[in-house]
């Protein structure tokens, strides 16, 4: 088929080829652009043969291009979409434009395409030389994964409260359940729509992703209530987290005072009196104790809590002889003549007199919370509204203080263990969702290495909760300011003693802000 002929060269296609015969020289080769420029289908791919024709003009002829199809259709890979170009001009398509859509048509159903079709873009939006998108598939809607939701622990931050009569210091310390109460849930996981590509074959979409509850068997029971599985307590108790499970923890609940009629007390488990501790009385529990008389205790021996918090609603009036431990915190209304001991801190609602006081901080409230007399010793802050009082009492602060790049060392250690044994919990956890999967159809051995596997995620599971309590603890001492901190909210007042990082000052007048140890030198600010 004849292309182009004038006096200098033949330009003609034969199966799809196009060739060049070149009978006179002087033809430039620019000029044959501007001669394709109305002749969109023609493509010379052959430039170097293309320009030794023009050239020589030797009346040989040469293979220099192809001739595209009118209509070429192109499917992605993944055969979500068709796409076209027309190799026409815009004049002819506008005049003949329902015989394009005819060819497109044409060629749509040469390559099975038949889903997704856009009839919009064929009834007016073709343009010529211009690579349209003609057909789309609709992409699978993966599935939902599972939802687990568990029962949320009352957050341990005191508030005060006033009533204009009385002051209470209010907070949630221990969330108590009965056995058949809600304790978590798993909605399980969605299929998901499939999807269709444009040649109408399915796509099949990823199912959602089930989650394990993790929970205590000997406390909480699992159930299938309303198409989910539920969480109710087997029994009554508090409820707790240890190492990343919910348990229904042991309960001591004495509804009246510790006294003559129960004796002391020594609980493997949380503690909760409704009254008070009498004089000469012991409490010791493994996990946290709270006493919820708003009158306090007043001239107990001991109240120690080996790995939990403590709660004196009322305050304590020790007659120097009472002493509260606890392996975290201690929240109470006041202090008077006690020592109090704290693995973490020490919050006081209203008042410290004559106490001494031992914790990583002790934190009193910034503008009613008073410190006066007796010895303050925390590791990292002491925050108090009043430090002392107006008749100079001899107040003693002491700050250890820490090293903040040690500090920051040991956190930057403790984060690559802790990513590390979460890596390996979610290799187990996957490990026991196949397990769970098959539990009723185990032999001997898959079910002492489905205890083996168990064993080993629980430990594991101990350790990262014990990293992410270390973990909070230190993020606590470096949002201190410097290496150690006294912050004064309202005033110090004069025979206050200040230590931080064996830097001593004595207030000579009233004072307020915040001490500070930072390079060895005291800031104040």
């Amino acid at each position: 088929m004849e292309i182009v002929r004038n006096e200098f060269l033949l330009l003609e296609e034969e199966n799809g080829f196009v060739f060049i015969t070149v009978i006179k020289k002087g033809y430039p080769l620019l000029m044959i652009n501007k001669l394709l420029s109305n002749l969109p289908r023609v493509n010379l791919n052959k430039f170097l043969l293309l320009k030794e024709a023009v050239d020589s003009a030797t009346g040989e002829k040469v293979e220099v291009g192809v001739l595209k199809p009118e209509v070429e259709c192109n499917l992605s890979k993944d055969l979500m979409t068709a796409k076209i170009r027309l190799y026409c001009t815009q004049e002819e398509l506008d005049s003949n434009y329902d015989t394009y859509v005819s060819k497109i048509l044409d060629l749509l159903h040469y390559h099975n395409v038949r889903e997704g079709i856009k009839v919009e873009v064929l009834q007016g939006e073709l343009e010529a030389g211009k690579e349209i998108l003609i057909a789309e598939g609709v992409e699978p809607v993966n599935g939902e994964d599972a939802v687990v939701t568990y029962f949320k622990r009352s957050d341990r931050k005191p508030k005060i409260m006033e009533d204009g009569k009385a002051n209470y210091y209010e907070m949630n310390f221990i969330d108590e359940v009965k056995k058949g109460d809600w304790l978590g849930e798993r909605i399980p996981p969605k299929d998901g729509k499939p999807g269709k590509t444009v040649t109408g074959d399915f796509i099949h979409p990823k199912p959602g992703t089930n989650k394990k509850l993790f929970y205590d068997h000997k406390t909480i029971g699992e159930f299938e209530e309303d198409g989910k599985t539920v969480l109710r307590a087997l029994i009554e108790g508090v409820v707790e987290f240890q190492a990343g499970k919910i348990v229904v923890g042991d309960h001591l609940v004495i509804d009246g005072d510790v006294g003559i009629e129960t004796g002391n007390l020594d609980f493997i488990g949380s503690i909760t009196v409704k009254g008070t501790v009498m004089d000469g009385f012991e409490v010791t529990a493994t996990k946290d104790i709270s006493i919820l008389s708003e009158l306090g205790i007043s001239g107990i021996n001991r109240l120690e809590s080996k790995r939990g918090d403590i709660f004196i609603k009322g305050g304590i009036f020790g007659k120097g002889q009472s002493v509260v431990l606890a392996a975290k915190n201690i929240f109470l209304k006041h202090a008077n003549e006690c020592t109090l001991e704290a693995g973490e801190n020490i919050h006081i609602g209203f008042y410290s007199l004559g106490s001494i006081l031992k914790a990583k901080s002790i934190i009193a409230d910034g503008s009613k919370g008073k410190l006066i007399g007796g010895i303050i010793e925390a590791r990292s802050k002491v925050t108090a509204g009043i430090i002392g009082n107006r008749l100079e009492r001899k107040t003693v602060i002491h700050v250890a203080g820490f090293n903040r790049e040690k500090l920051k060392a040991e956190l930057d250690e403790m984060l690559m263990e802790y990513k590390q044994k979460v890596m390996e919990v979610e290799k187990l956890k996957r490990k026991l969702e196949v397990f769970d999967s098959f539990m009723g159809k185990l032999n001997t051995s898959q079910h002492k290495q489905f205890e083996e596997t168990r064993d080993i995620f629980d430990a594991l599971m101990h350790r990262i909760f014990t990293l992410e309590e270390k973990r909070k603890s230190i993020m606590e001492m470096l949002e201190t300011k410097g290496e150690g901190e006294v912050c004064i909210g309202q005033i110090a007042f004069p025979d206050t003693q200040l230590e931080i990082k064996h830097l001593k000052k004595k207030l000579n007048s009233g004072v307020k802000g915040t001490f500070y140890s930072e390079n060895n030198i005291m800031h104040f600010e």
